[in-house]
């Protein structure tokens, strides 16, 4: 798809979702390997990269993006098959690697350097496997709810992650395609599970529910249960142990984390893990903020975010 096409369908669908007050910022986009990349680049000097997850797009720094972009450049990308990036219907086009390259062709393009990479949910292990591949170009880590080593908190069993029963239902061919890419399940169901604070979510919901048209647009969302991993072999789990966690054995720079300690998708665990990988990482646990929260807890988290930046 041409980036006039894709550029004219994401103006219409921010105007149709009324968008603009939310986030007022310029819808930019980058050729990548598996198509048109949506991103916002607001501000200027040394680059803060923001990186969400499933099911959410760039609206999910909206508040960051404002908040920083005063002092700092911030780019938020949405990846393929979210929010308003092109969607590919072709599971093919969904795997860590190839996520992975898409970012690499945006941090490319605009040949950034001096990154501070935050990262929450699937951001983790596609932001650090960019950074595996190009260390030079990271200065900072922030990390918000996420994984990027396996197993993904010390003590699982590396042969046999136990998953939740209705993550194993959701990744089931035929019932996980009827609940995620009919039903919206993530964005209609998750998000709110996982959301602590459901008034704010009510208010913006209709953002992150209509930037999926139809089952079809559905399909990136669809993959990434999918590419959880359950044992070492797993595509997925062999660029954590090969990638994104033996970088973070070498990554000595600055880093921070905070943490929703009511995420029902990561346990405390996870975070005793990031403890021992990041040592030198000063730790704000947000004992009401759930899995998004940058929804929850926006401004304690951009105000720590400035401390981090100027220090």
């Amino acid at each position: 798809m041409t980036e006039t096409k894709v550029s004219a369908q994401a103006a219409a669908l921010r105007r149709e979702l009324k968008l603009d007050a939310e986030y007022p910022f310029e819808s930019r986009f980058v050729r990548t390997p598996q198509g048109m990349m949506h991103y916002v680049d607001e501000g200027s000097g040394a680059p803060v990269l923001l990186l969400h997850g499933n099911p959410t797009w760039s609206f999910l720094w909206r508040r960051f993006v404002t908040g920083l972009s005063e002092a700092h450049r911030v780019i938020a990308p949405d990846h393929i098959g979210f929010g308003l990036s092109e969607k590919p219907s072709d599971s093919a086009a969904y795997s860590i690697d190839t996520h992975i390259r898409n970012l690499e062709a945006l941090v490319e393009r605009l040949d950034l350097t001096d990154i501070t990479l935050v990262m929450q949910d699937w951001g983790g292990p596609i932001g650090l496997g960019m950074a595996a591949r190009h260390p030079g170009r990271i200065a900072r880590l922030v990390v918000m709810n996420t994984f990027g080593f396996w197993p993904p908190a010390d003590g699982m069993d590396p042969e046999n992650l136990p998953l939740p029963a209705p993550l194993r239902l959701m990744r089931a061919k035929g019932p996980g395609d009827v609940l995620v890419c009919r039903f919206g399940f993530f964005e209609r169901v998750v998000m709110r599970m996982a959301t602590g604070d459901g008034r704010a979510l009510r208010r913006v919901h209709h953002a992150y529910k209509g930037v999926f048209r139809s089952p079809a647009e559905r399909a990136g969302v669809m993959a990434f249960p999918r590419l959880i991993p359950t044992r070492s072999a797993h595509p997925s789990a062999q660029i954590l142990l090969r990638e994104t966690g033996p970088f973070l054995e070498r990554f000595e720079g600055p880093a921070r984390i905070f943490w929703g300690m009511k995420d029902p998708l990561f346990p405390p665990e996870a975070l005793a893990a990031w403890r021992t990988r990041l040592p030198q990482a000063e730790v704000t646990e947000l004992p009401e903020a759930k899995h998004y929260l940058q929804e929850d807890a926006p401004e304690e988290i951009v105000a720590g975010l400035h401390r981090f930046l100027a220090a």
